[in-house]
């Protein structure tokens, strides 16, 4: 019993060893463009979100070729569709509005960009694994 208090000892110690030398990595944010072909960990251990920021052009281009040419028959779909478009496309509208937010908020200059627990940009890596490497390997340093 006592060896296994122990290992047990010894396997918390080894963790907690491992977690001062790698920064604690909570969120990650993307954004990208939707030419931009990225790697995301399939289950990652933080919360991930990506963002394509072009996202309601793309919405505009998808929902005007369902238009009819004519205007006045446009408008009237548009009449008879509005509950339905709004409910389908709905949650496409936050996700990229809210996106298109974010952007702003962290004055991205350029894409890709994945910003790390809320305080550090990388720019130009669109393997979001690498990309918080990369912010781990500059905390691990800063805390020397």
């Amino acid at each position: 019993m006592k060896r296994r208090i122990l290992i047990a000892a010894a396997v918390c110690s080894a963790g907690a060893v491992w977690a001062q030398g790698a920064p604690s990595v909570t969120t990650v944010e993307v954004f990208a463009n939707s030419a931009t072909n990225l790697s995301t960990p399939s289950q990652p251990p933080y919360v991930l979100q990506v963002y394509r920021v072009d996202a309601l052009a793309q919405l505009g281009r998808q929902f005007s070729a369902r238009l009819p040419a004519n205007e006045a028959q446009a408008r009237a779909y548009m009449q008879q569709q509005e509950a339905q478009i709004r409910a389908r496309y709905k949650d496409q509208i936050t996700q990229a509005a809210n996106g298109m937010s974010l952007a702003m908020h962290y004055r991205l200059t350029r894409l890709p960009a994945v910003v790390v627990n809320r305080e550090a940009v990388i720019y130009g890596v669109a393997d979001v694994q690498h990309a918080v490497g990369l912010y781990q390997q500059s905390k691990a340093r800063g805390a020397r």
